[in-house]
């Protein structure tokens, strides 16, 4: 029996649909991971140091440096401020300790074009930090960017990882509406 358009339409759709159903549990929102730690609070704060915002997700500010952020007052996004730090890093936690590809996605709003240097920061048993697979990533104003890394099996010794996202020279203020790192 003939396939008609219709019908090839409609079992596109539902392949589309499905991919989109697995890819929903392979991927972390990091700015939700953020925004449920504001749960009804007006603004959170972070100091210099590592803060983790939730089991998954933290940001890390250089010394002697303050920063807060709070939901945008359309409610659609993150206020980020801080004391003028000199860089700073959003780490995601990596689930998976199997070679895969590792997405990030951003829709931000800087006042200027930012670098990001982004890359993967192996944890060992032994307590060292091995960083690889650094690549720029350059977010822009009021824009949607996606960057991606081939992540290798872990060596032997790892005991956890993360993606580290290193703002150079961050403005004083921005916006992120969304940032995501989905692995496949």
């Amino acid at each position: 029996m003939p396939q008609t358009i219709h019908d090839s339409a409609v079992r596109s759709f539902q392949m589309a649909a499905n991919l989109l159903i697995a890819l929903q549990g392979r991927r972390l929102v990091l700015t939700g991971e953020a925004a449920a730690l504001l749960d009804g609070r007006p603004k959170a704060l972070l100091t210099e140091g590592y803060s983790s915002l939730s089991p998954r997700f933290g940001i890390c500010l250089p010394k002697d440096t303050r920063g807060e952020f709070s939901m945008t007052p359309e409610g659609d996004g993150l206020e980020f401020r801080n004391s003028g730090a000199t860089w700073m890093t959003m780490e995601g936690l990596v689930s998976s300790m199997d070679p895969c590809s590792c997405y990030l996605d951003a829709d931000v709003a800087f006042p200027t074009p930012t670098v990001a240097d982004v890359f993967l920061r192996d944890f060992t048993d032994a307590g060292t930090i091995r960083d690889s697979l650094q690549t720029e990533w350059l977010l822009g104003n009021d824009r949607a960017t996606v960057c991606k890394l081939e992540l290798p099996e872990a060596a032997g010794d790892v005991a956890n990882r993360r993606i580290v996202i290193q703002l150079r020279q961050p403005p004083v203020g921005f916006t992120i509406r969304k940032l995501a790192m989905t692995l496949i």
